[in-house]
């Protein structure tokens, strides 16, 4: 059943059950209200008949009963009785000669009895005469024709009443119900067209303030990433055919030159190392590939601890200067920072990667093979700069510098793949920590990193 159609009715439904509870408890508290106030008629009325008696020395019972009798104002089945505290009758008038043992004894007990039925109300009461100060028990009793009249006029009002409410409130739930859905539904048609080869179509988002909108703007930030993700994928894996590609090509051409005919053992060798030299770039390229698509997709599972920054600086360095001997890389403070001021939640493994990265980059695209290392500390963070004495980078260089794969043209000349410094991005940004480059071409550059301290 669709949301249009299920939703009024569930309407519907409650509030079938909330008109019908509102429905019986005014009926029964209008019921209740209607019997006291007819009651209380029915005792007046009796009183006044005692007192009739009581006053007039020429009014008899017979002749009081022949006028109740004849009275165009006389109820239907009404009947009035006196009787004495023995249950004996004194006047009646269309009412018990007598009053039963039990029903007696209830009212010289209760004072007051009122007999609710379907045919009549009654109430029996014991009254004292003022003048002679005895005590009498008087009885009326009538129809209430014109109380259960109203009664049940607002029996039926009440019904006619539920019944609209309900209908008017389906159709007015429909309708609204039908008007709040509607977007959804051309959502859902404009979903239908998106496909992979068309992903750049979005869901409209005008006129939509409410959760529809919300869910559709929702929809168009996902859309957003997964075609940026596709982007960037197809481009990964264009770049790594690229990459790949050209040491294979290198490998198979030094193959065929080496096999065209007979050569000496040198020759040989020489060869061999051509392709153990472009293998051992290729499994560099691929470890660092590995690296960068774990940090991506494993960020959230990298464990944390509480490491030093400078312990990992002189660590990085250590590792980079046993494999690059002639490199030199000084590694310092500004300033002598407290202990726990170089404190960070991190993984070691990565910041150290992500440290020798940096060195390995600035020694390797400098005149000199020299990197400075500066620490700085301040409130809730730590700045780690380094250093280099290269030929610097252009600005427009600057902005694609953290792309995959993207190399300046000042760097073809020396070996890499472009993808040392994304990777160290992205460990930064897992570490919460921010990376950025300060250059200027011709005076070198200064790598810049911000990480966030432990409180």
């Amino acid at each position: 059943m669709k949301i249009v159609d299920r939703q009024p009715l569930r309407a519907s439904l409650i509030v079938s059950i909330l008109f019908g509870a509102f429905s019986i408890v005014i009926y029964n508290f209008y019921a209740d209200f209607r019997q006291k106030e007819f009651l209380k008629i029915l005792k007046q009325n009796a009183i006044s008949r005692e007192r009739l008696l009581a006053d007039s020395s020429s009014l008899t019972p017979q002749i009081l009963a022949r006028i109740e009798t004849n009275s165009e104002f006389r109820m239907t089945g009404e009947a009035t009785g006196i009787y004495d505290t023995h249950g004996k009758a004194i006047y009646v008038a269309s009412a018990e000669k007598e009053l039963a043992p039990s029903l007696l004894k209830h009212v010289l007990k209760k004072k007051e009895v009122s007999i609710d039925s379907l045919e009549v109300d009654r109430i029996l009461f014991l009254y004292e005469i003022p003048e002679t100060h005895q005590k009498v028990i008087l009885s009326a009793s009538a129809v209430d024709d014109f109380g259960y009249a109203k009664q049940e006029r607002l029996r039926d009002l009440l019904i006619v009443g539920t019944f609209i409410a309900i209908i008017v409130i389906i159709l007015m739930m429909r309708f609204f119900v039908k008007r709040d859905v509607k977007p959804i539904g051309q959502i859902a048609d404009r979903m239908e067209q998106i496909t992979a080869h068309d992903s750049n179509k979005r869901l409209p988002e005008a006129n939509l303030q409410d959760e529809v909108g919300q869910m559709a703007r929702t929809f168009n930030d996902l859309l957003d990433r997964l075609e940026f993700a596709y982007t960037q994928q197809r481009n990964f894996v264009s770049y790594v055919t690229h990459e790949l590609r050209t040491p294979l090509t290198i490998m198979q051409g030094q193959a065929e030159v080496a096999l065209m005919k007979e050569r000496s053992n040198e020759e040989y060798r020489q060869a061999l190392e051509s392709v153990k030299a472009e293998v051992q770039d290729m499994i560099k390229l691929v470890n660092e590939l590995l690296e960068l698509v774990r940090a991506n997709a494993d960020a959230h599972l990298v464990d944390l601890r509480q490491v030093r920054i400078d312990d990992l600086l002189w660590q990085a360095r250590g590792q980079l200067i046993q494999k690059k001997p002639h490199y030199e890389i000084n590694v310092g403070f500004e300033e002598v920072p407290e202990s726990e001021d170089i404190t960070v939640m991190g993984n070691g493994a990565l910041l150290k990667m992500a440290f020798m990265n940096i060195m390995e980059n600035a020694c390797k695209y400098s005149t000199e093979p020299v990197c400075q290392v500066l620490i700085h500390t301040r409130r809730k963070e730590v700045e780690v700069r380094f250093v280099d004495q290269g030929a610097g980078i252009s600005e427009e260089d600057l902005q694609h510098i953290f792309k995959p794969f993207y190399r300046s043209v000042n760097t073809h000349e020396v070996s890499g793949h472009g993808i040392g410094l994304p990777l160290t991005k992205r460990i930064i940004e897992i570490h919460r920590g921010r990376i950025s480059i300060e250059s200027e071409v011709e005076h070198g550059s200064t790598i810049i990193i911000i990480l966030p301290t432990i409180e």
